[in-house]
């Protein structure tokens, strides 16, 4: 057994609680945390379980917990809002599979409530919703950038930003060749909503609609958007993570991000960030509008009190979050003909006069099409995966959780990806070099099942070797990774922290081809501190698991390409 401390006991004990709670109101398959307000609910109250997207967690806490401080009661009994964040795709898969049963949620857009339907062939969300904030979707640039592409009085749609990432010599094609290669980055839309709007506005750019987009349009718009997703650094779970990587690496990082506007201008308010100030763009295409829906599900798990106790809440949130509370946490408020307030201003490097154009939400049968097409699409990846078998990984039968998450990351990899498997105790060895993931399916799937537990750990040298192995493989065409799971310590390497730690900054540093390193520190004695190190030194993310939640972090990981 490894060396623990006490504090990573107790966090482990406090996950292994955490992932208890994947029934109602509780967290399956999606990120996020399982409570985000601080309130214990009375004795026979009648509590109502409101799922809420990422962005706008800090701005409901305050209102929930006002509401929750009031007295609100149906039949009798005091009505108590238990509140989680999650990303609003995850949140739309757990619904559709049944691990998650909320009985208000309110994703980032109405795609989801769309999608929900479409996936579970009912009428779980209503067609018209209220929407209880708003922020339309942007195109992020550093000034600099956004002014070498004629902003602001030069209209920019997605078709200038196509021709950019096709051009030879990148930046050079603008006027600006020291900016060199043009970069893109939004994240997965299969799980976050800016990823699923960058998308879909690019599919209506290419064939001139801002509404009424056809199956038949989809398939006739691919070719150009391949041609733009080309241009991608990476995917990613959430424009969190986006906008940290924008603050720390700045015009080195990525040229243009999808996200929607309250992050850009929480991004701005941030201090000591790289690259300075960025700007919005609004496709001259036209923009789709995050609207936050509040949704009380048509359910069977939804009661008729919790439903009347919903419709108090909703009220409730109509009345207290105007405009000006709206624009305090950088959104536009719910009612599309009230003026935006707060911080939606020009000095936050926004317009509250745009967007000119607004985008319509497609037929929910081709918003699947959109996600099915980007998949098969996307920019392709070229990936080692890298899995502890020390003598402790047969502890808590760790080994074999972790091989269910592998097998959950296969699930998500498209046949173009490159995927190769090594695994590490006292030795490294690679099982399966990477080749194409319609080739090497059978090839993985024999060598993830005869993994054993072995001997010691040699973590440092698994990590340096599997990125010199992707990078020897490494071009532009991919996303070139390296995804390690340990659950402690070294114990076996030649190489020391610091070497393999120097040697992942000379990939974060790379224009084009650099290899970003994804962590997972597993189990209850994982050694947390230098792994972080290693992902934030290539660009990468660290992430940290056990038992119950492997196949979710793996999940989360593959969102990345």
């Amino acid at each position: 057994m490894k060396p623990a401390s006490i504090i990573t006991i107790v966090v482990a004990v406090i996950a292994i609680g955490a992932a208890v709670l994947l029934t109602r109101g509780g967290g399956g398959g999606g990120s996020g945390s399982t409570s985000t307000v601080d309130q214990v609910a009375p004795k026979d109250a009648l509590k109502l379980s409101f799922v809420v997207s990422p962005e706008k967690e800090d701005l409901l806490k305050q209102s929930v917990r006002a509401f929750n401080a009031g007295d609100h009661q149906v039949g009798g009994k005091k009505v108590f809002v238990e509140m989680q964040a999650m990303n609003s795709g995850d949140a739309e898969s757990a619904i559709a599979r049944g691990k998650l049963q909320p009985d208000v949620w309110s994703p980032a857009s109405g795609f989801w409530g769309r999608l929900l339907n479409l996936h579970t062939d009912r009428a779980y969300v209503a067609d018209d919703t209220p929407s209880i904030v708003r922020t339309p979707l942007v195109i992020a640039m550093f000034e600099p950038m956004a002014r070498a592409l004629g902003w602001p009085g030069k209209p920019i749609g997605f078709d200038d930003i196509r021709r950019l990432a096709l051009a030879r010599d990148g930046w050079a094609a603008a006027g600006k060749p020291a900016y060199g290669r043009f970069k893109y980055v939004h994240t997965n839309p299969d799980s976050s909503t800016s990823g699923a709007s960058a998308v879909a506005a690019s599919y209506y750019a290419a064939v001139g609609k801002k509404e009424g987009l056809t199956e038949a349009d989809v398939a006739k718009a691919a070719p150009a958007v391949k041609e733009l997703e080309s241009s991608i650094v990476h995917y990613g779970d959430s424009t969190l993570f986006i906008a940290d990587q924008l603050c720390a690496g700045g015009k080195a990082y990525a040229s243009a991000a999808a996200m929607e506007e309250t992050t850009l201008i929480e991004l701005n308010r941030r201090r000591n960030c790289t690259g300075g100030k960025m700007v919005a763009v609004y496709p001259s295409d036209g923009s789709f509008f995050s609207d936050s829906p509040f949704i009380v599900l048509n359910a069977p798990w939804v009661t008729a009190p919790e439903r009347r106790a919903a419709g108090q809440l909703q009220r409730y949130l109509a009345e207290e979050i105007d405009a000006e509370t709206a624009g305090r946490f950088g959104f536009r408020p719910g009612d599309p003909n009230i003026k935006p307030a707060g911080l939606v201003t020009q000095a936050n490097g926004v317009d509250p006069a745009q967007p000119e154009r607004e985008l319509r939400l497609p037929e929910p049968k081709v918003l699947d099409s959109i996600l099915r097409t980007w998949r098969r699409d996307r920019k392709p990846a070229n990936v080692m995966l890298v899995i502890d078998t020390s003598g402790s990984m047969n502890d808590e039968h760790k080994l074999d959780h972790a091989k269910e998450g592998l097998k959950a990351f296969f699930r998500q990899v498209a046949p173009q990806d490159e995927i190769g498997l090594t695994k590490f105790s006292g030795d490294v060895t690679q099982l399966v070099p990477p080749a194409r993931y319609d080739e090497n399916k059978p090839k993985l799937d024999a060598a993830i099942r005869d993994l054993i537990p072995e001997d010691d750990t040699a973590v440092y040298d698994a990590t340096y070797q599997a990125v010199e192995e992707v990078s020897r493989r490494a071009d532009s065409e991919h996303i070139n990774a390296v995804v390690v799971l340990t659950d402690g310590e070294d114990t076996a390497s030649s190489r020391g922290a610091q070497d393999v730690e120097q040697r992942l900054r000379e990939e974060g540093r790379a224009e084009s081809n650099g290899v970003r390193v994804f962590t997972i520190a597993y189990g209850s004695e994982p050694n947390e501190g230098v792994l972080e190190r290693f992902a934030n030194a290539s660009g990468g993310k660290p992430f940290v698991g056990d038992t119950a939640d492997i196949e979710q972090v793996y999940r989360s990981i593959s969102s990345f390409f």
